[in-house]
């Protein structure tokens, strides 16, 4: 009886955030999918599509090495006859990757090894299953108008068969899912406009576009997932929104094109705030590296468009970046995400990064899978953060790949000069509190970390967690951390052990781990050696 109470629970929490919108086009979609056909049906074009000029963009990563060969996420195919493109022998992220086309835009493919490509995938369509489904739809649009714009490309084939799949996508909007996926939605129905000179997807595609980034952005310019990586993809795809405008006359008046550059300029702006010195971003939330463009490339992509980062102050998004001469101190005091779509958010409130000397000391675990798997449920979990975990029990309840029960709401927080203070309700329901101030200086950091409410005795655990390149060591009730030094409180227990810390989809390396048990209270003091 008591697991079903849980298990009741768990939905409740889950779904009582969604909006109206959500669970309405939840029930559309789910009747769709069960009753209906969801393949493209051929729709006749009624005009030729126009030519159009882009500016050169960021090249992608290469994941096409030739000879029916591919990698995505860390994981190599070769294909010996026939490319499958409903490929089962990965996770459904790698079949996603390979229907978005991303390679016809890296920098060492050939044209012809392209065209291949394309008309194999133009075999069987009707038979297809992950690459009809509207995001994969989405970011293959956008890369096919690029393909064909930058090589001149004007084959019936091929605009027939992106039209019929434009039309689907239009009629198909990820509403149920909202988020990054219905942003993507718009991106692609701009060029779908824009390439078809279709009226229809232009209305869908700037309503979409304006609606959504102005619920999506916040004030500081962060993307409200606060995922970095999804950040940056999302800045990617609205530069790439400005240079089709920018480059490409049409019957509209310039209001689309003033809006999308006012949202890139603050987007570029915390981009800027937000990046380590050395060029890397936190790898916080459902983030993950050779994924998104680099920030050094975005701002150069967005000073040739004309389009100057703005000055932002870090707010909305909860995140603080600390610079001194010798360290670089990340720290999150925010909620864990929007509420109605938590699904990239982490169970990882007061987590923290340091870099010292332009290196990774103290650092995120970061995510290795979006499968449905234990390793998701541990790399979201509160243990996988720097950070406290009180009596064993998670701040936010991370279940499935992509869902969030219960979670922990920030609801006091205090900034002055040379110190950030706040408190969480994730453990309230155990009637106590947790608060985490960070004092620091020219080279020291001081962490105090307090359980507020009942007096009972309740264990405490901190983490930290090290880059695998650091090396760590117990010296006299001392802890040896690359150029740190690390004292805690004497009514603390700290012991060191191993953890996977993710360099990438699929890819991860042995580090060292320190938890601290303590009681009611722990301080931590951090200093940065020669």
């Amino acid at each position: 009886m008591r697991i079903i109470s849980k298990r009741i629970s768990l939905y409740y929490e889950t779904l009582r955030h969604l909006t109206f919108r959500q669970i309405y086009y939840q029930v559309i979609h789910r009747v769709k999918k069960t009753f209906f056909r969801q393949s493209p049906t051929e729709v006749i074009l009624s005009i030729e599509p126009r030519p159009l000029n882009l500016a050169p963009s960021v090249p992608t990563r290469r994941s096409y090495l030739g000879h029916r060969t591919f990698i995505f996420i860390n994981k190599q195919k070769v294909f010996t006859g026939k490319i499958d493109w409903d490929f089962i022998g990965f996770e459904k992220l790698w079949i996603y990757n390979l229907n978005y086309f991303d390679f016809l835009l890296q920098e060492d493919i050939t044209k012809d090894d392209s065209i291949q490509l394309l008309d194999e995938f133009c075999e069987n369509i009707s038979q297809r299953k992950e690459g009809i489904e509207p995001y994969p739809i989405s970011l293959r649009g956008i890369n096919w108008i690029k393909f064909f714009t930058y090589y001149r490309i004007n084959n019936p084939k091929y605009n027939s068969f992106l039209y019929s799949h434009y039309w689907h996508l239009a009629n198909n909007l990820e509403y149920h899912l909202l988020g990054n996926h219905l942003l993507e939605n718009g991106f692609s129905l701009l060029f779908g406009a824009y390439y078809f000179n279709d009226e229809s997807f232009y209305k869908k595609a700037k309503r979409i576009l304006i609606d959504e980034l102005k619920e999506q952005i916040l004030n500081d310019g962060a993307h409200f997932e606060l995922s970095p990586m999804y950040h940056q993809i999302i800045l990617f795809r609205l530069l790439d929104s400005i240079n089709l405008l920018k480059n490409n006359l049409w019957n509209h008046n310039d209001d689309l094109l003033i809006f999308l550059e006012g949202q890139a300029r603050k987007m570029l702006g915390w981009t800027k705030i937000i990046t380590f010195s050395n060029g890397e971003i936190p790898m916080v939330n459902d983030s993950a590296a050779g994924i998104a463009p680099d920030p050094s490339a975005l701002v150069q992509y967005g000073r040739r468009l004309g389009v100057e980062s703005e000055s932002v102050f870090l707010s909305d998004s909860g995140y603080r970046m600390i610079r001194q001469q010798d360290f670089e101190l990340f720290i999150d005091i925010g909620n864990i995400g929007p509420d109605y779509i938590p699904g990239h958010a982490h169970s990882d409130t007061f987590n923290f990064i340091l870099y010292v000397k332009e290196l990774p000391v103290i650092v995120d675990r970061g995510i290795s899978t979006y499968s449905r798997n234990p390793q998701r449920i541990l790399e979201r979990s509160t243990e996988s953060h720097n950070t406290v975990k009180v009596n064993d029990l998670e701040q936010s309840e991370v279940w499935a790949s992509f869902r969030v029960g219960r979670r922990a709401k920030v609801i006091d927080i205090n900034e002055q000069m040379g110190e950030i203070s706040a408190i969480h309700n994730g453990y309230q329901y155990i009637g106590v509190m947790h608060q985490r101030t960070w004092q620091w200086e020219k080279r020291k950091i001081e962490i105090i970390d307090s359980i507020l409410g009942e007096s009972k005795i309740l264990p405490c655990i901190a983490y930290f967690h090290f880059h695998p390149d650091v090396i760590v060591q117990i010296k006299n009730d001392l802890i040896t951390a690359g150029n740190l030094i690390l004292s805690f409180t004497p009514n603390s227990y700290f012991i060191l052990d191993d953890y996977d810390f993710s360099e990438g989809f699929n890819v991860t390396r042995k580090a060292k781990r320190l938890k601290v048990s303590f009681i009611r209270t722990l301080k931590t003091a951090i200093v940065v050696s020669d």
